[in-house]
Order: structure tokens, then C-alpha cells, then sequence
């Protein structure tokens, strides 16, 4: 009998912590930052190449991969950075290095023959042409440009069936093509395309007529009080659908690095849960799934995969019922069958958001409150936890935390402060802090609200 085709999720590792809460929520890979090569450098937590070595050796120690994030577009005057990281990066121990530009290629090869290659998304791909051209480079993977239909990438997984394809199934969008960034430098003086992404084509812009023989005279064009969100897009989510997608990929990669512990574990906690219930033919607990809808986020769309590429993202939601009746008509294998069937048993098709035009989004939704780290003291026969404080803590808040199989509640029963004194409360303003709970916890497990 063949192996079950079982996708690895591939979580953000932004952080050393970040990067732990993924991989102790069972990421079977986590992408980490790479100095002075990685775009998102600006948004970073691990400054030395120390950090990074030390988090790859904990992320194997837990089972997890190690992909290094290497992809920026260098120009001249980044050459020899670019070539002085790789000579430094050559023992740490990385399990693939996803690059972006063929000359960065030329230089990962020259000093690490063996090394596993994951092209980024950055250099959009968008034909099977093009994934064969890299395959016969020996680039193992192809992070496929986001905005490829379903059935684009299936037909690419039938061109080139041995080549490992990974997408993007949850949070950014691109508002052109996935790499081709030009605003932020223009806007911000932060090159996108290097390492110092600002999303700016994420902000809300308002936008203005002029005409030819009145210059300087402007008329508005209106949508509501904050201007035309023209270039604010919806935020990735494909959870809802994701049976649909497992068979054609190899990799489903959650995004976003600079985003909160909270984020990685409800994100990762969430993904995992849906896939492995599809492939095992368990039900889904929409306690679990439903994490991603607690994080802060814009109206969630399920992007170009479910979608034509002239829709906006800003458009009218998708009409799913014609979808997925299309959609069933185009599954021919007894693979896609499976699938179709499983996601059909255990959920509805439905959109789901739980942001509207009145709610506050990321401030009425922010729920992160904590997390614990592997450290532990005793005082007065207590154990006390470490614990890093994102909003104030005070005894007897009842603070929620995902147990294996099961949201949870627990109570905090005395903080103490990093000089082990007892104090009323503990908040984001304090580094580190000891907490007792009513019995004991696990390292890296996010409390929240």
C-alpha cells in the first residue's frame, strides 16, 4: 500500500521563542531568520549567527526542520555580505535554504554543494516551465507565487511530479504579483525586496483625482471616513478548505514572522489539527480550528487558490456554493474524491469572518497575554514559573491555554518579580517574571484572555 501524502507545515520562526512555540505545537518545519540575507531583518528577534545555531539545535531536538530564510534580491554593494553569511552559515546545521535570485544560487551552490534548495516565493512562479527549469537545477522545493488557482498547481504537480511544491495558506497577500515589490521603498525608503519590508501595501491609502487643465486641484474619491482601501487587502486563510488542497502540495506554509507567540501557536495549533484530522479521518474540533479567527486580522479571504485573478480581494465575497460545485465537476482522481468526501463529512463550506465594519479588528481582538518559559523556581514550596507578560497579569486571573486535545482554563495564583518578590501584578513593561499556577505547565505554552 503507498504512503499516506501527508504535507508539513512549515511555521514562522521570527524569534527564538516564536520558533519553539512552533515546533513544540508539532511544526514539522520552522523557517528562521538569517542575518543580513532574510527578508523581514528589520522585523527579527535573532541578531547573531549564534542565536540562529542555537535555535536550529533546539528545533532538531524537538523533531522539527530548519529551513533557512535567504532571499533577498541583492544588488552590487550586497554581494560580498551575501557570500561572507553563507561561508558563515555552513555548520550550523540548516535543513534547506530558501533562496530567490539565481545569482544568490550560484553562491549557496559554490560553498554548499549539498544543501537542499526551497526557491521562494519572491521569484514568482507561476508555470509548470518554470518549476522544471529549477528542477533541473536541483532545486528541491517551489514556494509557488500566491496567486495561483488550484488548479494551476495541479497541473503543475502533474508536469513536474517530482518536484516539492509549497504554498502559502494562511495570512499575507500580495497586491501584485507575489515579489514584485515596489512601494515600500518608495514610500518608506525601505527596501522590500532586500530586508526591510514595512507592507505598506497593506495600509489604507486615500486616493485622489486630478484633472489634466486644473492642476492641484484635487477631488477625493470616498469610500468611507478612512479613505479608498484600494491596496489594504484581505488577509490569506484557507483553513476552511484545506482538504482540497493536501493532495497537490508538500508544504503549507503559515506566514507571518514579526506576528506575536499567540499568533505561531494558534496558527500552527489550528493547521495541524485540520490536516492531520483529514488525513486520519477524525472530526474536526472547531474549538481548535477556530483559533485562527481569535487572532487579529482583516476579512479573511481564501485568496487567488479558490478564486479568478480579476477578482479583487476587496470584492464581494465569493459566491462558495458555485465554487465548490464547480470545483467538484474538476475532481477526476479517486485521490481527490477522498478528500472532497472527508472535508464534506466533518464541515460545511462556508466564508467566515469575525471582523465587520464595527469592530475595532486587531485592538477589540488581542488576546495575547503570556508565555511560559523553561525556567523554574521554588520559593516558600512554591514552583514559579517564568513568565514574558504582553498585558498586565494579576493573582487569581483565569487565564485560557490549548491543552493536547482541548481549550483549558487555569489560575494564576501568586507573581513574583525577577528578583523573586512578591508583587500585585506583572505587565509587558517588566522582561521577565515568576508565576504560580494551580498545577504545573509546560515550556513555551501561551495563556491568554
Amino acid at each position: 500500500m503507498s504512503k499516506i501524502h501527508i504535507p508539513e507545515i512549515v511555521a514562522p520562526g521570527g524569534s527564538y521563542n516564536k520558533a519553539m512555540v512552533a515546533s513544540l505545537n508539532w511544526a514539522e518545519a520552522v523557517y528562521v531568520w538569517v542575518p543580513f540575507t532574510s527578508l523581514r531583518m528589520r522585523q527579527n528577534k535573532m541578531r547573531t549567527f549564534d542565536d540562529l545555531k542555537k535555535t536550529i539545535n533546539d528545533l532538531h531536538a524537538n523533531g522539527s526542520r530548519a529551513y533557512l530564510t535567504m532571499n533577498i534580491f541583492p544588488r552590487n554593494t550586497d554581494i560580498k555580505v551575501f557570500e561572507s553569511v553563507v561561508e558563515k552559515i555552513a555548520d550550523v546545521g540548516a535543513d534547506a535554504i530558501i533562496f530567490s535570485d539565481p545569482w544568490t544560487y550560484n553562491i549557496i551552490r559554490k560553498h554548499l554543494p549539498n544543501m537542499p534548495l526551497h526557491l521562494s516565493t519572491q521569484a514568482s512562479i507561476l508555470s509548470s516551465e518554470a518549476v522544471k527549469f529549477w528542477y533541473d537545477l536541483w532545486v528541491k522545493r517551489v514556494v509557488l507565487a500566491r496567486e495561483l488557482h488550484i488548479n494551476e498547481i495541479k497541473q503543475i504537480k502533474k508536469d513536474v511530479p517530482e518536484m516539492e511544491l509549497e504554498i502559502f495558506v494562511h495570512w499575507a497577500m500580495c497586491v501584485t504579483y507575489s515579489g514584485r515589490c515596489s512601494m515600500w521603498e518608495y514610500f518608506s525608503g525601505r527596501d522590500g525586496n532586500k530586508w526591510e519590508c514595512s507592507h505598506v501595501c497593506r495600509y489604507k491609502f486615500k486616493v485622489y483625482l486630478e484633472e489634466e487643465k486644473r492642476p492641484w486641484k484635487f477631488f477625493q474619491l470616498t469610500q468611507d471616513e478612512d479613505g479608498s482601501h484600494l491596496l489594504s487587502s484581505k488577509d490569506l486563510c484557507t483553513i476552511e478548505r484545506l482538504g482540497e488542497i493536501i493532495p497537490y502540495v508538500d508544504g503549507l506554509k503559515i506566514e507571518w514572522r514579526s506576528k506575536s507567540e499567540f499568533y505561531v501557536w494558534s496558527t500552527v495549533k489550528a493547521y495541524k489539527h485540520v490536516r492531520d484530522a483529514i488525513i486520519n479521518w477524525t472530526p474536526i474540533d472547531n474549538n481548535i480550528k477556530e483559533m485562527v479567527y481569535e487572532i487579529p486580522h482583516r476579512y479573511y479571504w481564501d485568496g487567488f487558490l479558490f478564486n479568478d485573478i480579476k477578482s479583487a480581494p476587496d470584492g464581494e465575497e465569493p459566491n462558495y456554493k458555485d465554487l465548490i460545485s464547480e470545483n467538484k465537476k474538476e475532481h477526476k482522481s479517486w485521490l481527490s474524491k477522498l478528500f472532497t468526501k472527508i472535508v464534506s463529512k466533518f464541515k460545511p463550506y462556508k466564508y467566515v469572518s469575525t471582523v465587520t465594519d464595527d469592530t475595532a479588528g486587531p485592538i477589540a481582538k488581542c488576546k495575547y497575554f503570556g508565555l511560559v518559559l523553561p525556567e523554574v523556581v521554588e520559593k516558600d514550596g512554591k514552583k514559579y514559573f517564568a513568565f514574558v507578560a504582553k498585558e498586565q497579569i494579576f493573582p487569581w486571573d483565569m487565564l485560557n491555554f490549548m491543552a493536547p486535545r482541548w481549550l483549558w482554563k487555569i489560575t494564576v495564583t501568586w507573581v513574583l518579580s525577577d528578583k523573586l518578590e512578591e508583587v500585585a501584578k506583572t505587565d509587558c513593561n517588566k522582561e521577565k517574571s515568576y508565576i504560580s499556577f494551580e498545577w504545573e505547565m509546560s515550556w513555551w505554552e501561551v495563556l491568554y484572555k
